[in-house]
């Protein structure tokens, strides 16, 4: 297969009418980004209604079907206790649609860069999409610089789950990865990868942070296909969450330099 790249979001109608018409100016003007743009979907989003996706060819649109959990993982679902965290099973339940970036259709592409559609691009990207991981998926550490936080962390210590689960699989490490960014082969994917993590999530519906919690448990530990997106480019950084001043970072998730 020819090697190549889509640049991937996730996102319902609320968020493509938020986001989706900067983020692909700054990709395209900021981020020197000239290929093919994936938005995957669901079947009740208007994009239709969208010029910047209607009359761009590389714009791309893949629709599913919202991910469906037995009323049992559902009840689990609304009960959680975050321990304060923030409510992202309540209010952030697309977050989900991400599983459907791990099915057969994406296989068009060789790889996927996937980002939040909230991301802030701010340079050439170029030189990271050169470095395409092989047969493999790369993400940033959640806990990056300072790993603070363990992968326990993703799921409700309360619940009785839990148990079950750190028994099967080494909660205790702070290498996990956040679902922002991913950068991955489609070779990783057959037709049984979104059903497998679907039959995951059944089985331990305690993850307080949606989709990441659960596919962290799967391309770590189940499939062992996770590598550490690479922190530097050749003159600065691939992504933090802040920007830095002196600091050159080609994507941050806010828009502001911390602090300030």
């Amino acid at each position: 297969m020819n090697e190549k790249i889509a640049i991937a979001v996730v996102a319902d109608f609320k968020f493509l009418n938020k986001y989706f018409k900067s983020f692909k100016d700054n990709l395209m003007n900021k981020g020197n980004y000239q290929g093919e743009i994936l938005i995957i979907t669901d079947y009740f989003s208007p994009t239709f209604l969208f010029p910047s996706i209607i009359f761009d060819t590389k714009v791309k649109v893949k629709r599913f079907k919202r991910i469906k959990f037995s009323e049992k993982a559902q009840i689990s679902f609304k009960n959680l206790n975050t321990n304060n965290q923030p409510n992202r099973h309540i209010n952030k339940p697309f977050q989900w649609h991400k599983i459907n970036l791990f099915t057969t259709k994406l296989k068009h592409w060789s790889h996927i860069f996937y980002m939040d559609i909230n991301m802030q691009i701010h340079h050439d990207i170029n030189e990271i999409l050169q470095n395409k991981p092989n047969k493999s998926l790369q993400a940033r550490a959640d806990g990056y610089p300072n790993f603070q936080w363990t992968l326990s962390t993703q799921f409700d210590k309360s619940s009785e789950k839990f148990k079950m689960l750190s028994e099967k699989f080494d909660l205790k490490i702070d290498d996990y990865f956040q679902t922002g960014i991913m950068f991955f082969d489609t070779s990783i994917i057959n037709q049984h990868t979104k059903k497998e993590i679907i039959n995951l999530a059944e089985e331990y519906p305690i993850s307080i942070t949606n989709e990441q919690g659960i596919l962290n448990l799967y391309f770590i530990f189940i499939k062992n296909l996770y590598e550490n997106l690479p922190v530097h480019t050749s003159d600065g950084l691939v992504y933090y969450y802040w920007l830095v001043e002196n600091q050159k970072i080609y994507i941050t998730k806010q828009n502001r330099t911390k602090n300030k």
